[in-house]
């Protein structure tokens, strides 16, 4: 009768101990996916109420960048504009203001892609009497010396 009650206490504690082995290799994790941060499209830094001003090559003002927020991506080095305010000037004519919702800018920082509730607003000068347009996209050349090609 002893050896049958040791038997049966030796047994539960192999059970027991199957069980705490069992659950720690069940409860232990996968190793970590390795992540390769070369080829993903993060933004790096962001700014807030951001504002930027491009001259010309005598030191005029040529536009001004005015956005909520800016997310710079370095992957493509291309940057996300929210709620994007481009004015550009011309010597001797109006400025022209354009607004949208968000704004893409390539990586040469030429040219900006606007979407979303596009709104062009010219004041009247030696061009003409004016106007506003309105749209749901628009591609804005920053640098028409750059551009001239594309025009």
């Amino acid at each position: 009768m002893k050896q049958l009650e040791s038997l049966l206490y030796i047994s539960i504690l192999g059970l027991i101990g199957l069980g705490g082995i069992y659950l720690q290799t069940s409860l232990v994790e996968d190793k970590p996916e390795l992540q390769d941060f070369q080829n993903r499209h993060d933004p790096d830094y962001y700014i807030e109420n951001f504002v930027a001003t491009g001259l010309d090559k005598n030191g005029q003002r040529r536009f001004v960048i005015k956005a909520n927020r800016m997310a710079h991506f370095p992957d493509d080095d291309t940057a996300l504009f929210d709620n994007p305010h481009i004015v550009q000037y011309e010597e001797g004519l109006a400025p022209r203001h354009t607004y949208a919702d968000s704004g893409w800018m390539n990586s040469s920082g030429d040219e900006v892609l606007m979407t979303g509730n596009v709104k062009v607003v010219v004041e009247a000068d030696s061009r003409g009497p004016g106007g506003t347009i309105e749209t749901n996209r628009m591609r804005v050349l920053l640098d028409k010396e750059a551009n001239k090609d594309l025009l």
